[in-house]
């Protein structure tokens, strides 16, 4: 009986994860993008909201700070509560950049301190930031891994 309980807590689990990246996936499809030089480009505000990023405007050098806040840790961990007599390698889900740093007409960004170069450059439009789709599926979209 008790390992059946364990194998709920694990399918439970296992759902709940799944659940979050397929709604993370329908709700890209309703973000604000636009199309520069043959590139989509889509907002960052919305993007930050829609992965859990704090987003931060530094005018001084027309700079976009993104920083994950980590609630999916905070589930993770829950989990890990739940399964961790049942499981020994858990799976989580973390974006690939905790802090990303994008500078408005430049190609170049920083990623968790290293540098990357992209082939767009984040613009201003409407008195909104935007950066290529790459960014956002790259560096901010969670992805499953092991831990």
């Amino acid at each position: 009986m008790m390992k059946t309980n364990k194998s709920k807590k694990a399918m439970v689990a296992a759902v709940l994860m799944m659940s979050m990246a397929f709604s993370g996936l329908a709700s890209a499809a309703d973000m604000k993008t636009i199309k520069k030089d043959g590139m989509e480009l889509v907002q960052l505000r919305q993007a930050a909201k829609m992965y859990d990023y704090s987003i931060m405007w530094d005018s001084k050098d027309r700079s976009v700070t993104l920083m994950y806040m980590g609630k999916m840790d905070d589930m993770k961990m829950k989990d890990d509560k739940m399964m961790e007599d049942d499981m020994k390698m858990e799976e989580t889900m973390m974006p690939a950049g905790k802090t990303i740093k994008l500078w408005i007409g430049s190609k170049k960004i920083m990623v968790d301190g290293m540098p990357v170069n992209l082939k767009s450059m984040p613009v201003i439009h409407d008195g909104n930031s935007y950066a290529a789709e790459s960014v956002i599926k790259q560096y901010m979209m969670p992805a499953m891994g092991m831990k």
